[in-house]
């Protein structure tokens, strides 16, 4: 595809010039809806989006259609008939994206690995690849003849530009972005692309009357500080073309989600408790699974009147245990108690995310507003049991396990006096279908 910004081929580099930076962004092409065509041969071609409720990914021949990520089932089938949808499985396209970081690492010395991108440090390399374009296409073909998913690759100086440029050449293709070129790219930018901005950012901005990145630079430092805060000061930085944020090696989200809504509200008080603790444990699994613990948690409930209760607790100490994250998700919904009117919506967000600790130290100055403690044996027996657990779900699913509350939720035989204030969810291998898709973002 032909753009003001097409791939320029780099030049060889000589290995006696200055080393300068260079990083290259891989974007797996509509990773959820690429995996599940390569999964079932006859999607290919077709229409797919992944999702329950909304679309969480959605092929390249969905989005000819205007589909896009984020939007109801509902309406997407109305824009798009044919459209072919399929349940997501997590667990699933983190091993083909797993497979992608396994190749990259065997081709840069540092690589930043997420969902279904990675970044890779090219800095200082000139000797190995004298010719970056050309080792980047090898790298693609390698990753497609593997795991048969389609890239794009864009290489920049920091990992912004790389990030940007190769927003021009999906799919499946490669950018490059020499340094004389970067200026022209910014000016023309929507500020929406900018790093750190999201949609909240926009609004503010919008009001402002600033659409594009040129308008932004207008903006003193201290003045986007003080509309943007911390983040203002970034982006001062950003649409300037600079970004000092440093590679790192493994994945940690700001926060992990997990939330669905009912096909009819909820009343029923017990029902309720039960996906919360199964959404809690999703939740804290995630966690275990990248060696993450959580020090905070948020419990958000829609009710049927479209009003939205949300509260959150710090989590003292940070841990990645279920009974922990159980029991506090709990209290904050009894303490949201009090509107007689039926939930459509419950969600849990984990935040302030960090690596787990080796030890744990308690806390001197615990009050009865913190978290509840629990003594330092039963947590090592718990961690030795969810290990277990833990092992038996990687090997045969999520589903092979789950919580008595949880198959409560289930579909089932009894009369509808028994089933009364359940929501008869299904379950296959991978735990509970649920209407909205709890795939990671």
């Amino acid at each position: 595809m032909s753009t003001p910004f097409s791939p320029s081929i780099s030049p060889s580099i000589s290995p006696s010039m200055t080393p300068r930076p260079l990083i290259l962004h891989l974007d797996i092409d509509a990773f959820f809806a690429s995996v599940e065509q390569l999964r079932n041969p006859r999607l290919a071609g077709q229409p797919v989006a992944v999702g329950s409720g909304v679309i969480a990914s959605c092929s390249y021949e969905a989005r000819e259609h205007g589909l896009k990520a984020g939007m109801p089932l509902g309406q997407a089938l109305r824009k798009c008939p044919p459209l072919v949808i399929v349940r997501g499985h997590e667990s699933i396209y983190r091993c083909y994206a797993t497979r992608m970081f396994e190749i990259c690492h065997n081709w840069s010395p540092l690589v930043e690995e997420h969902l279904d991108e990675a970044y890779c440090d090219l800095t200082g390399t000139e000797r190995i690849y004298p010719d970056p374009a050309k080792e980047i296409a090898r790298l693609r073909a390698q990753i497609h003849s593997t795991t048969g998913l389609t890239v794009t690759a864009g290489l920049g100086r920091n990992r912004m530009f790389a990030r940007l440029i190769g927003k021009f050449h999906k799919p499946d293709g490669l950018g490059y972005l020499e340094p004389e070129q970067e200026e022209a790219l910014l000016l023309r930018l929507p500020v929406e692309n900018l790093p750190g901005v999201g949609p909240r950012t926009v609004e503010i901005l919008a009001n402002l009357g600033i659409e594009k990145v040129e308008q932004l630079r207008e903006l003193s430092r201290s003045a986007l500080a003080g509309l943007l805060g911390r983040n203002g000061e970034a982006l001062y930085e950003r649409c300037r073309g600079e970004d000092h944020r440093p590679l790192g090696g493994r994945e940690i989200p700001r926060s992990i989600q997990r939330g669905t809504s009912f096909d009819e509200d909820v009343s029923c008080p017990r029902t309720l408790d039960a996906m919360i603790e199964y959404l809690a444990e999703r939740a804290a699994r995630n966690l275990r699974q990248r060696g993450l613990e959580a020090g905070g948690i948020s419990l958000q409930i829609a009710h049927s009147d479209h009003r939205r209760d949300r509260r959150r607790i710090v989590l003292s100490p940070p841990t990645a245990l279920d009974p922990s994250i159980i029991r506090t998700a709990l209290a904050l919904r009894r303490s949201m108690e009090g509107r007689r009117t039926a939930i459509r919506f419950v969600g849990i967000q984990l935040d302030r995310i960090r690596l787990a600790a080796t030890f744990q130290q308690g806390d001197l100055f615990a009050t009865d507003l913190d978290t509840p403690q629990t003594d330092p044996q039963t947590n090592q027996r718990w961690k030795r049991i969810l290990e277990q657990v833990d092992q038996i779900r990687m090997r045969h699913g999520h589903g092979a396990l789950l919580r008595g509350s949880a198959l409560a939720l289930q579909c089932g035989d009894n009369s509808d006096a028994e089933k009364r204030g359940r929501v008869g969810l299904e379950r296959d291998r991978h735990g509970l279908i649920l209407r909205t898709s709890c795939l990671t973002r």
